[in-house]
Order: structure tokens, then sequence, then C-alpha cells
């Protein structure tokens, strides 16, 4: 349980370090150490489910297997390796004026609010958690995305925000057929959400509700990851 909180707390806490303190010239630096702390969280986290075997966590809020573990950890070293790389770039882009430094202390907040929610995401057990950490993540998106302020990272944003919002709305749609097909088996409340419940009684779902909600979430889920045909904003963004 210790290492699945500290995946999530490291990055939520480094965001809010960072909104503080983001536009200081030592804040890469503090940045970097933030995402360091989340793949070394996640590389424990791997050696416990390795050795232990899949987990619920915190009651069944969180579940973590031998699949979703080893996303985790490839999602945190990502998050870290970009972070050693972006700090000479954006030391670079703030010094030829591209940036200002409450620009600067943007970016590195909604870089770690970006890699909590994408943890998030991968560790949640419940679906509807896992469409919030989705949207969270979409908007933290658009902000990086817009960073500049330019003409054309100002379309890429606008871009990147309608269609996700459409694609997000969608997969939200997915969510509650999901939730009507499972709720007469599993009760009305949270259980009928979550993961571990649904793979207990899939079999019993309704075909015809559970296919249209399979077409919504890959839909709307498919234009959040840039899924051919629904990758227009990918070019830009």
């Amino acid at each position: 349980m210790t290492e699945t909180v500290a995946v999530l707390v490291f990055p939520l806490a480094g965001a809010l370090l960072l909104a503080a303190i983001g536009q200081r010239a030592w804040a890469s630096r503090v940045n970097v150490a933030v995402s360091l702390l989340t793949w070394l969280a996640s590389i424990a986290l791997t050696v416990r489910v390795i050795n232990d075997g899949p987990m619920l966590v915190a009651g069944r809020l969180f579940f973590v297997d031998s699949f979703n573990v080893f996303l985790v950890a490839l999602t945190a070293f990502v998050g870290f390796t970009t972070a050693i790389f972006s700090r000479p770039y954006m030391q670079i882009e703030q010094n030829h004026g591209r940036l200002t430094p409450a620009r600067l202390r943007l970016y590195h907040s909604m870089y770690q609010v970006f890699n909590f929610t994408m943890l998030l995401a991968l560790l949640t057990n419940n679906m509807g958690i896992l469409w919030v950490a989705l949207e969270a993540a979409t908007l933290a998106t658009v902000l990086l995305v817009s960073l500049y302020r330019t003409p054309a990272s100002l379309e890429a944003a606008w871009k990147y925000f309608i269609l996700c919002g459409v694609g997000i709305a969608q997969a939200l749609f997915g969510t509650i057929l999901l939730y009507f097909a499972a709720e007469k088996l599993l009760g009305a409340g949270g259980s009928a959400l979550l993961w571990t419940e649904l793979n207990g009684v899939k079999g019993q779902l309704e075909p015809t509700v559970l296919s249209l909600a399979f077409v919504f979430l890959l839909v709307g889920y498919g234009t959040k990851v840039g899924l051919v045909p629904l990758h227009n904003w990918l070019p830009d963004a």
C-alpha cells in the first residue's frame, strides 16, 4: 500500500510545490527530483507486485497486478527522463525570451499534474475515477500545449481541447452505459464500476448494452490517445 500511495503522492505534492516556486532558477531540479522519486516508488511497487502478486489498495480503490504495474513503471520512467531533457531545453527557451517566469512555473506544475493523472488512471480500480483522471490529464495537456501563447500553439490547444472534449464526453456516456449494465447485477453504488467486480460478472452483462458501451468507450478514449482516424489534433499538438 505504501508504494502505491507514494507513486501518487510524489507527483501531486510536486505539482503543488512547483505551483508555488516553479519560476525559480532551481525549480527544474525540483521537477527532476520529484520525477525521480516517482520512478523509484514505481520500481518499489513493481518489486512488491512481483513478490506478492496482485493486490487491492485502499479498500478497493486501487488495483495493481503484473500488467498495469509495468505500465506504471514505464510511465514514471518516461516522466523522469523527459524531466531531465526538458531542464536545459526550457532554460534555453527562457533565455531567448520565449517563456516568462510565470509560464515556466505553469509548465513545471502542469508537468507533475499530468504525471499524476496518468498514474492515477493506470492504478485506479474504478472506471469513474479513470474518466476523471483522463479528463484532468486533458485539461493539463491543454495548458502545456498553449504554453507559448503563440497563434499556432493556441490553435493547437483549442483543436486538442475541442476534439478530446468531445471524445471524453463519449467516454463518459460509455461509462454510464457500463454502469447501467452492471448495476442490475452488482447493485447501486461504486461496486458497479470496479474493474475487479466487473470482471467477475462479465459473462452475465447484457450483451447489447455492453457492446454499445464498448463503442462509446473506444471512440471516446481513442480520441484521447490519437487513434486513427481520431488523430486530427495530434500533428498540431
